[in-house]
């Protein structure tokens, strides 16, 4: 079996599963040390080569599968922490029920919205391009692109409110959208958003920019 399935969801286990784990490799005769220790997965990521000897393990053949071992479990953490979904989403299509139930053919075609999501590295971009037949959206032979934004090359995040036409928002209380224009190095692109919402997913979207280049730079 793949070492990275073996390790899924590693993070949240106790210290008597890691030390299951452990006995799976080769190194039982050390889970006693590890539940004494308290070392759960989260911990295991972060141990040294100097920890294993404070913890006694002094046979360098088996600190040397330690280490091994360990390796494995700080690449599943990174790559947990970096794919980690911080929020996301589904572009706002229209402004209100009658709105939808209209633009779809009385709901005969779902609509099929562009979908966002934040990592902490990447901002992931699903973008719908669909085929219309005058106003209505059909729910076929639409055009896809997925763009995976590598954050340290976002340069702003900028807001523009939409409000909702006059009729339906005297008669229908249609909310309007916000969209965000994520400005990188190459292109721009939209985000979709109820009213209200812009603000937020902003400046959750610049802080981990922020983070990124920070990192990027060895900070």
């Amino acid at each position: 079996m793949d070492s990275t399935v073996k390790l899924d969801g590693v993070e949240s286990w106790n210290e008597h599963r890691l030390a299951d784990y452990f006995e799976e490799e080769g190194l039982g005769s050390y889970r006693e040390l590890i539940v004494h220790h308290r070392i759960n997965g989260k911990i295991a990521a972060q141990l040294t080569d100097m920890d294993l000897k404070d913890m006694g393990i002094d046979i360098v053949g088996d600190r040397c599968r330690f280490r091994h071992i360990l390796a494995s479990l700080k690449r599943v953490a990174r790559s947990s922490q970096r794919n980690k979904v911080i929020w996301s989403s589904n572009e706002r299509l229209f402004f209100d029920g009658c709105e939808k139930f209209f633009s779809t053919c009385f709901f005969i075609c779902p609509a099929d919205p562009s979908t966002y999501k934040l990592t902490n590295h990447h901002l992931k971009i699903k973008t719908v391009d669909p085929v219309r037949v005058g106003p209505f959206r059909l729910c076929c032979c639409a055009k896809y692109s997925v763009n995976n934004i590598d954050l340290t090359q976002v340069k702003d995040v900028d807001m523009e409110g939409i409000p909702a036409p006059f009729i339906q928002q005297c008669f229908c209380c249609a909310d309007g959208k916000e969209v965000l224009e994520v400005t990188t190095e190459q292109e721009v692109f939209d985000i979709v958003l109820k009213a209200g919402e812009g603000d937020t997913v902003s400046n959750l979207i610049m802080t981990q920019v922020e983070e990124c280049q920070m990192m990027d730079r060895g900070m």
